[in-house]
């Protein structure tokens, strides 16, 4: 069998601090589910914790004709950082795409990927069926959708699949771009092939797969995230935001990193930390109802040995199966 390591959760978890101390210890490799970090020049706003100096490493990979490379982290390579430029276009069928390929490499070479990341689309479309990723951008129909208040939006997704709408959150029935794009794939799908079963298109459990979840009460996740804020400004994401919108449109899919928002407006550090806690609150809310996930609090004592436990029971096992 071949094995993948999965490490998913909230920001501020620890989730890149664990997985490189298993790819140490497991002759592993890192792939990065971050859908910030794919971005070339947004580094430390989004929290690349690359060391400085640091060197692209190459590799054989091609990917969408250009070559797909890595980083090394404290001699750990670490993939999918700087896929593409923050003006050019990219969304999770890409990134599936240059992760399997990654994958299907670390595999061949006989080391272990790890998964490491909080968007929880990317990583789950490693683990479910998510046929409608790779349904295209249609301009025409989003211009004439982008003429639609968010209200007429969510009532057009109604009249045409009553029961996806009435499954969205609140946050996305007030988001005008999830909005078109759920009205975009329900127009344009296919149907699931029998392949994949479950409810929502879930795989069925399969032992080569273990994804860990990192969690903590949400005051001590808020005062770790309030901190790697601070860590963050001091360390030049101002100057790094300000040297990027001398380039960009703040308006680009890019700049929607809380990092980002914040800074066009007063009282950038409170703004960021606002910003990032909604987003903390909406990854725990994404991730809990995600099957399957062994959960670790990272503000208990001990976590970390029962952690490096159940890596090292599964890793065992699987591999003398294998």
């Amino acid at each position: 069998m071949n094995k993948v390591l999965i490490i998913c959760g909230p920001t501020a978890t620890g989730k890149t601090k664990l997985g490189l101390e298993l790819a140490e210890k497991l002759n592993a490799e890192i792939i990065s589910a971050d859908s910030r970090q794919v971005y070339r020049g947004m580094d430390i706003v989004t929290g690349k914790d690359l060391p400085a100096g640091r060197q692209v490493c190459p590799s054989t990979l091609i990917w969408h004709l250009q070559p797909l490379n890595y980083y090394e982290i404290d001699g750990i390579p670490v993939w999918l950082y700087d896929l593409v430029n923050p003006d050019e276009q990219f969304n999770v069928s890409f990134w599936k795409e240059a992760a399997d390929m990654v994958i299907n490499d670390i595999s061949l070479r006989n080391k272990l990927p790890i998964i490491v990341g909080g968007t929880g689309l990317y990583i789950k479309s490693l683990t479910a069926d998510l046929k409608n990723i790779s349904i295209p951008s249609d301009p025409g129909l989003r211009s004439r959708l982008q003429k639609l208040s968010v209200a007429g939006l969510f009532n057009y997704l109604n009249s045409i699949n009553s029961r996806r709408a009435a499954l969205l959150n609140n946050s996305d029935r007030h988001n005008p771009r999830r909005l078109e794009r759920a009205i975009e794939i329900e127009l344009f799908k296919t149907p699931s092939p029998q392949l994949w079963r479950g409810v929502g298109g879930e795989v069925a459990a399969r032992p080569d797969i273990l994804i860990l979840g990192l969690t903590a009460p949400l005051p001590f996740l808020l005062s770790k995230i309030d901190t790697r804020i601070g860590d963050r400004i001091q360390n030049g994401a101002a100057d790094e935001t300000k040297q990027l919108l001398t380039r960009y449109s703040p308006n680009l899919p890019s700049f929607s990193s809380p990092g980002y928002q914040a800074y066009s407006g007063p009282d950038y550090r409170q703004k960021w930390q606002t910003l990032e806690h909604q987003y903390a609150r909406r990854q725990l809310t994404w991730f809990k109802k995600q099957p399957g996930i062994i959960w670790f609090d990272i503000s208990r004592s001990g976590w970390q040995t029962a952690c490096l436990a159940a890596v090292f029971n599964w890793y065992n096992s699987i591999k003398h199966e294998g």
